[in-house]
């Protein structure tokens, strides 16, 4: 059966005014289509429909998805789009398919994708870790923003994903930790879910026992933090089970609330369980597990309650289509990580911010020699603020220990790939240049080489601008002149160290785009 919502009734407002937009979005139980009106700076919900789809079930019992699951959302989306056609009639809607992060689990993933494709013609597009983070950045915004009293406080967020956990550490509104864990409601459901139902004794206590070496790393993590002002708990099943965990106004639920919640499920059937939770048979699976970890995890850091804010489909709506945009506000939080991390293994403040200072100067000012994106823009300065991480372990080969500190540590707000790039950047940024030969390197298209050459380009001529670790360099202004580029040298009159750096690491530049780096006179 579809679930419908009704259309919510607003103000009037001119056609002009209104863009209809619809997102239809397979996630781990359930595919749902969610249409809505941007009116003027605010988005307005029309409709929401639900059908069930056991995604997490084939993806974490048999790490594959089944062709009967292929088949059912072939369906589904025939019949989303078929309901989408009214909406349309007259004008051009937006449809986006966006595709939960667990399908990158699944061995067969570019099958299913390609089967949607040529079904329906839609290109889904997966919410990859980058993408997941930003939804958990904006959807921990509108939470925060239930709760003005935190700004100024320390909070721990703790995002139940179907797959993973995420914790976030907040103090006066910025994130100063976070951490990933192979500990999710789906996952952990899929794995004890051959257990018989009303079992409470067997159920309770392997849900405890599989949950627990995660939970007690979470507590080692985050023990420790003194001040907590409150754990505020952010998922789907969370918010779906909150009315029936007597909270406070202000959305407190005891962990004491929690146990008996967990006690009574326990002891009831499948379909008992389905009937009670208004659950269908794809994430049914998913609600005990979600209760237990919440418990747990504030026990373990001995806290008596826990924060669910509410939240509605229009929210949900909202949040998917935020995180699309890449807010502008959480690109200010991935740099302020980075610098987190790069505090972590002690890299010279001084040297890496005016390193990113020069990569950005240079990177605008040749914007149309090099032509990367904004996101580019990004991960290139992030490369620069911890390219020389790897000093922690070692100078000798410095740039080989940045790779590997890199590629094991979370950057808030970036995919793996992101990540991957980033620790290229940062192996690249001295002695050896981008070679096929490189497993990392030479298993990337060719665009993304590409891109990865650009950037280390760039990034080589701005360290070699900053050899000393003196940040003489105040500004640098460059000018393409014939087959060279000039790069005038703001504050500084004597550049025999620089000129002697660029030497040696301006061979990338050129080779890339062609252009000998040469240093100018300062006019």
């Amino acid at each position: 059966t579809i679930h419908g919502m009704a259309m919510i009734q607003g103000e009037q407002v001119q056609d002009s005014e209104l863009s209809t937009q619809a997102v239809i979005y397979l996630g781990p139980s359930s595919m749902s289509l969610m249409v809505a009106e941007a009116v003027r700076d605010r988005i307005r919900l029309l409709d929401f429909l639900q059908q069930p789809v056991p995604m997490a079930r084939d993806i974490f019992r048999f790490h594959r998805i089944s062709r009967h699951t292929m088949d059912r959302c072939v369906q589904i989306i025939g019949d989303y789009l078929e309901i989408l056609k009214e909406y349309g009639a007259g004008s051009k809607l937006s449809v986006r398919f966006m595709i939960s992060n667990i399908i990158s689990e699944a061995d067969n993933v570019d099958v299913f994708v390609n089967r949607m494709h040529v079904a329906h013609g839609l290109r889904g597009r997966r919410i990859d870790d980058g993408k997941m983070t930003r939804l958990i950045y904006v959807k921990v915004q509108e939470a925060l923003a239930q709760y003005p009293g935190f700004s100024k406080k320390k909070v721990l967020v703790v995002h139940t994903g179907p797959g993973n956990t995420r914790v976030l550490l907040f103090q006066k509104g910025r994130i100063v930790r976070y951490s990933c864990y192979r500990l999710g409601t789906h996952r952990t459901g899929e794995a004890v879910g051959e257990i018989e139902y009303g079992d409470d004794v067997a159920e309770l206590s392997i849900l405890r026992e599989h949950m627990r070496g995660q939970v007690d790393q979470i507590c080692l993590d985050y023990g420790g933090v003194k001040g907590l002002a409150g754990l505020i708990v952010i998922g789907q099943e969370m918010q779906q089970l909150r009315d029936r965990l007597a909270p406070t106004p202000e959305g407190k639920v005891a962990c004491s609330s929690l146990a008996a919640e967990a006690e009574r499920m326990s002891r009831t059937t499948l379909e008992q369980r389905m009937n009670v939770y208004g659950a269908d048979f794809a994430g049914v699976d998913s609600l005990l597990p979600a209760v237990l970890m919440t418990e747990m995890i504030a026990r373990s850091l001995n806290l008596d309650d826990v924060i669910i804010p509410a939240s509605g489909y229009d929210e949900e709506f909202s949040s998917l289509i935020r995180a699309e945009q890449h807010p502008g506000d959480l690109e200010a939080e991935v740099l302020h990580f980075a610098g987190i991390l790069a505090d972590r293994y002690k890299a010279d403040k001084g040297h890496r911010e005016h390193v990113a200072r020069l990569c950005m100067e240079m990177f605008d000012q040749l914007q149309d020699l090099h032509r990367l994106s904004e996101h580019d823009r990004l991960l290139l300065e992030v490369a620069s603020i911890l390219h020389e991480v790897g000093s922690f372990i070692n100078q000798q080969n410095h740039q080989l220990h940045s790779q590997y500190i890199i590629l094991n540590s979370e950057i808030f707000g970036l995919s793996r790939d992101d990540v991957e790039t980033i620790a290229l950047l940062a192996r690249y940024h001295r002695h050896e240049v981008p070679a096929n030969s490189d497993p990392m390197y030479g298993e990337l298209e060719l665009r993304d080489r590409m891109r990865v050459a650009k950037m280390a380009a760039i990034l080589r001529v701005a360290d070699a601008l900053e050899c000393g670790h003196a940040q003489r360099v105040n500004g640098v202004r460059a000018h393409i002149r014939g087959r060279m580029l000039e790069l005038e040298l703001q504050g500084v009159r004597e550049t025999a160290v620089e000129d002697l750096a660029l030497r040696l690491k301006g061979d990338l530049f050129a080779d890339i785009f062609g252009y000998d780096v040469v240093l100018a006179p300062q006019r």
